[in-house]
């Protein structure tokens, strides 16, 4: 049996009038492609890809288009169709730059 989203859902979500303009990244930052992020919690998000991404398992979640960047780190709950449902990842207690955890990725 299939659930709703509705009953996926673990956290009290924040659904937008509009979707938002987001990019999902991979891990060590070899590709990137737009995605909209229709609703989020505390704990994750339902985006909306604007490309096929099957594989997709781990990822970031870059929220922002300018400055300093504002992004989580993601893993994939499920897939329906161009939607997916996202888990955020617990960040460590020392905050890591995108650009340390990129060369954490290389090196695995």
């Amino acid at each position: 049996m299939k659930r709703t989203f509705d009953e996926r859902r673990k956290a009290p979500r924040v659904q937008f009038e509009r979707p938002l303009e987001a990019k999902i990244m991979a891990i060590d930052g070899t590709w990137c492609c737009e995605c909209h992020l229709i609703d989020m919690s505390e704990s994750g998000a339902r985006i909306r890809l604007e490309s096929p991404a099957a594989g997709l398992t781990e990822f970031f979640l870059v929220l922002s288009s300018f400055g300093k960047p504002v992004y989580r780190r993601c893993k994939r709950a499920w897939v329906e169709g161009a939607q997916m449902g996202v888990g955020f990842q617990k960040s460590t207690p020392a905050e890591q730059t995108l650009v340390e955890l990129r060369r954490e990725a290389e090196m695995v």
